[in-house]
C-alpha cells in the first residue's frame, strides 16, 4: 500500500498550483493594458517519486504519481521579434526625425505660391515688380522712387527673417538634440540599474544557470526602456544567463552588466553639432534612428559640404546656402542696373549705382564682397540719397532703366551659384526648384516614414500576439484552472471519504 496520507500531498500540490495559476491570470487580466507588460504564465511540472529510481520501476508502482510542482513563473517573449521591431522602429524613427525638421524648414522659407504676402519672398518680389512698373510711368517722381525704396527695403527685410528663422531652426532642434542625449544616457543608466537589480535577485542568486525565470516586473520595465532606446539609436541587445543584457549601440558596447558608458553632444565652432562618446571623446558612427537623423539636417549641406563637421544630406545648412544664393544674386543684379552719370548727363560706360550691399560687422554697408541673407541691406547711398539717388536726374528718362531692373529680377535668366551646384533661371524659378527640393524630400521622407511604420506596426502586431494579454484567452484559462482547482478539491474529500472507510469501518462485523 501507499503511504496513508500521500493522496492528500497529491491533491494539497493540484490545488496550491492552480491556486497559482489563478493568480498569475488575474494578475494578467489587471495589467492587459499596462505599457510594456509582458504576459506571464506558471511553469509546472510532475514530482518524481524517487531521485535514485524511475518512476516505471516495478518497485515503485506504490510511490508513482505524487503530484505537481511549480516551477515558477515566466513570461512568454520573442527575442527575434523584440529585434526585428526595434530595428524597423529604428529606421521610421529616422525618417519621422528628418521629415519633422525639414517641415520646420519649410515653415521658415515660406510659401512660394502665395504673391500677395509681402512677408514672404514671392511676395516681396512681385511688390519689387510692382513698384517698378509703377515708377516706369513717372520716372521723375519722388513718391514712386520712395515705394521702390520701401520695396528693396522690405525684400532685404524678408531674406533677414528667412535667416534668422533657419536660425531659430537649427537652435531648437539642436536643443532637442542635447535633450534626445541626456534621456539616451539615462536609459543606459537605468538598464544597467536594470541588471544589477535582476543579478541580485534570489532566484538569480540560488540558480544562476536557470534563464527561465527572473524579476518578470524588472524585465518589462528594461524592456520598454529598450524600446524608448531604440527610437533614438541602432542598438543590439545579448541576452545573459544571468538575467542581465549587453547593449550595443552606434557599434560600441554601451551596457555590460551593470557597467555602462554615455554620450556627449557637444557645439562645434563652425555651428554644427557631434554626439562623441564620453569615454573616448570619438565620433558616435549611428546607422539609423533620431539622432542620426538630427546630426543629419542640422548640419546637412547636400554637395556643398565644406568642412568634415558636415554632412551630405540636404538639411538647414543647404537651405540656408540656397537663400545666402537668392540674396547675393539679387546684390549683383540690382547692382548693375543702375548707371552712373557724368557731369554732362550721360551714361559712364560700366559704371552702375550701388543700391544694394552687405552690412559688416562694424555696422559699415560694402558691395565687394557676397552678400548673404543674413547681411544684405540697402546701400549707404541709398539710404542717405533717398529718392534722388535711384532718380539719379530730373532730365534723364529713367523708364529704361527701371524696366531693366524689372526684367532682370522677373524675367532673365541669373545664375544663382552656390558651393557645389549652380543653377541657371529666374528669380521664381530658382526659389521654385528650392521649394520643389524641399517638398520632395520631406516626401520621400514621410513615405518612408509610413512604409517602415506599416513594418514595425506588424512585428508590433505579432509581439503583442505572443507577449500581450489576451482576455479573451486568460479567462478561458480561468475558467480551465477554476475546474481544475475543483476537481482537486474533489479528489481530497474523496480521499477524506476512503480514509474514513479504513479508519472507522473496516474490520468491523456486519457492516
Amino acid at each position: 500500500m501507499r503511504p496513508t496520507f500521500m493522496g492528500f500531498e497529491i491533491a494539497k500540490s493540484s490545488i496550491f498550483e492552480n491556486q497559482k495559476r489563478i493568480d498569475i491570470v488575474g494578475n494578467n487580466l489587471a495589467n492587459a493594458s499596462t505599457a510594456g507588460y509582458t504576459r506571464q504564465r506558471v511553469e509546472t511540472a510532475a514530482i518524481s517519486p524517487s531521485a535514485y529510481s524511475t518512476r516505471i520501476s516495478s518497485q515503485r508502482v506504490g510511490l508513482a504519481g505524487q503530484g505537481v510542482e511549480a516551477l515558477g513563473v515566466g513570461q512568454v517573449r520573442d527575442e527575434f521579434l523584440d529585434k526585428r521591431f526595434r530595428d524597423e522602429y529604428t529606421k521610421a524613427s529616422y525618417h519621422s526625425q528628418v521629415s519633422e525638421i525639414l517641415q520646420d524648414v519649410q515653415s521658415a522659407l515660406g510659401d512660394g505660391k502665395d504673391i500677395s504676402d509681402t512677408s514672404g519672398l514671392f511676395g516681396a518680389m512681385a511688390n519689387i515688380y510692382t513698384s517698378l512698373n509703377d515708377y516706369c510711368s513717372e520716372p521723375t517722381l519722388e513718391t514712386q522712387a520712395n515705394i521702390v525704396l520701401s520695396a528693396f527695403k522690405n525684400i532685404t527685410q524678408v531674406l533677414q527673417q528667412m535667416n534668422s528663422q533657419l536660425d531659430n531652426v537649427a537652435a531648437q532642434h539642436t536643443y532637442d538634440t542635447s535633450i534626445n542625449v541626456d534621456r539616451v544616457n539615462e536609459i543606459l543608466q537605468r538598464v544597467a540599474h536594470i541588471n544589477q537589480m535582476i543579478s541580485q535577485d534570489f532566484t538569480v542568486v540560488s540558480d544562476p544557470n536557470n534563464e527561465h525565470f527572473r524579476p518578470n516586473e524588472l524585465m518589462d520595465e528594461r524592456n520598454l526602456l529598450l524600446d524608448e532606446l531604440s527610437s533614438f539609436a541602432d542598438i543590439n541587445v545579448t541576452q545573459k544567463s544571468d538575467g542581465t543584457v549587453d547593449v550595443d549601440l552606434g557599434g560600441k558596447q554601451m551596457v555590460k552588466g551593470i557597467e555602462y558608458n554615455t554620450l556627449l553632444m557637444q557645439k562645434n565652432d563652425d555651428g554644427t553639432i557631434g554626439i562623441r562618446w564620453r569615454e573616448t571623446g570619438e565620433d558616435v558612427l549611428f546607422s539609423s534612428g533620431a539622432l542620426k537623423a538630427s546630426l543629419d539636417i542640422i548640419n546637412g549641406r547636400g554637395a556643398n559640404v565644406q568642412s568634415k563637421n558636415e554632412s551630405s544630406a540636404q538639411g538647414i545648412r543647404y537651405y540656408r546656402d540656397k537663400i545666402d544664393s537668392f540674396a547675393n544674386a539679387l546684390m549683383e543684379v540690382a547692382n548693375s542696373c543702375l548707371p552712373e552719370f557724368d557731369a554732362d548727363g550721360k551714361p559712364i560706360p560700366g559704371k552702375y549705382k550701388t543700391l544694394l550691399g552687405e552690412k559688416q560687422p562694424d555696422g559699415s554697408v560694402s558691395a565687394k564682397n557676397s552678400a548673404t541673407a543674413a547681411n544684405i541691406t540697402i546701400s549707404t547711398e541709398w539710404q542717405e540719397g533717398g529718392a534722388g539717388y535711384f532718380i539719379c536726374s530730373r532730365a534723364e528718362d529713367m523708364r529704361y532703366y527701371a524696366q531693366q531692373i524689372s526684367h532682370r529680377l522677373t524675367g532673365a535668366d541669373t545664375t544663382f551659384k552656390a558651393p557645389g551646384e549652380s543653377f541657371t533661371g529666374t528669380f521664381e524659378e530658382y526659389y521654385n526648384d528650392t521649394l520643389s527640393k524641399l517638398g520632395s524630400d520631406i516626401s520621400f521622407h514621410e513615405g518612408r516614414r509610413d512604409a517602415v511604420s506599416l513594418i514595425a506596426d506588424d512585428f508590433q502586431d505579432r509581439r503583442d500576439d505572443i507577449s500581450g494579454v489576451s482576455r479573451d484567452e486568460e479567462t478561458a484559462n480561468m475558467l480551465m484552472y477554476q475546474k481544475a482547482y475543483e476537481a482537486a478539491a474533489r479528489v481530497m474529500t474523496t480521499l477524506d471519504d476512503l480514509l474514513d472507510v479504513i479508519v472507522n469501518r473496516m474490520g468491523r462485523v456486519g457492516l
